[in-house]
């Protein structure tokens, strides 16, 4: 068969790159032939880099030149700053000219402190006069309890019920019983102490059933002191 065009020659399939093979044609012996495609992608890239890539007119490769010269391109000095751009080194370097011209009406060699900034009408600086002030408006609910509890009448009570006087130190005037303040008291009082006998000889007096005096041994009565006379009579009563 002569050699004929691709496009007189009779179509033998349809081209899928999909697929694992593709048609070629032989011009000279008129004959197809099946190549396999597989990985054939991937294969074009091992192979290849953007050295065999011609670049574009959008997509432009990376430089160095290209990055220093878009970087000299967007740069403005400001006040007191000068920039030096080196073109064969492809250096650019930034510097200041001198002191700040002013800082709050200081120039030279400026040092500030609070003195020299204005307070604010958010953030003020702290005064005693302004914490008092802002304290004198708050109250315990107004901070968190901490380690050291508020007080309670539930604490207090949970607390007293574990304490006898034994925990509490006597005072100057309410002072606590003893046998031996009551002795002392009835001492300096010229109390004699009877125990618990009644009606005897140097013994107290004991009241009976109807609050009365009991009957008394006469004989018992003795060194009597009675008030000298002043003529009148002396009567004993007796209660009967």
């Amino acid at each position: 068969m002569a050699n004929q065009k691709i496009s007189q020659l009779d179509p033998i399939g349809t081209i899928d790159v999909n697929q694992d093979s593709f048609v070629v044609v032989d011009y000279s012996e008129n004959l197809t032939k099946r190549t396999n495609l597989a990985n054939i992608g991937q294969r074009v890239l091992q192979a290849n880099d953007t050295d065999d890539l011609s670049e574009g007119s959008t997509n432009l490769y990376f430089t160095d030149s290209r990055v220093y010269s878009k970087v000299k391109a967007s740069l403005i000095a400001g006040d007191n700053t000068s920039i030096t751009f080196d073109d064969d080194l492809q250096t650019i370097t930034i510097a200041s000219q001198g002191n700040v011209q002013s800082v709050n009406g200081e120039t030279g060699a400026v040092t500030l402190d609070t003195d020299n900034i204005s307070e604010g009408a958010v953030n003020f600086y702290y005064t005693e006069g302004k914490f008092d002030a802002s304290l004198a408006t708050k109250t315990t609910t107004n901070l968190t309890e901490g380690d050291n509890l508020y007080y309670t009448d539930g604490r207090f009570d949970t607390r007293l019920a574990t304490k006898t006087t034994d925990d509490l130190t006597e005072g100057s005037t309410n002072e606590y019983y003893t046998d031996a303040k009551v002795e002392s008291v009835l001492t300096a009082q010229s109390v004699t102490k009877q125990g618990n006998t009644f009606n005897g000889a140097s013994e107290l007096v004991q009241l009976d059933a109807d609050s009365k005096l009991p009957a008394v041994d006469g004989s018992n009565l003795t060194n009597l002191e009675i008030p000298p006379s002043t003529g009148g009579d002396l009567y004993l009563f007796y209660n009967y």
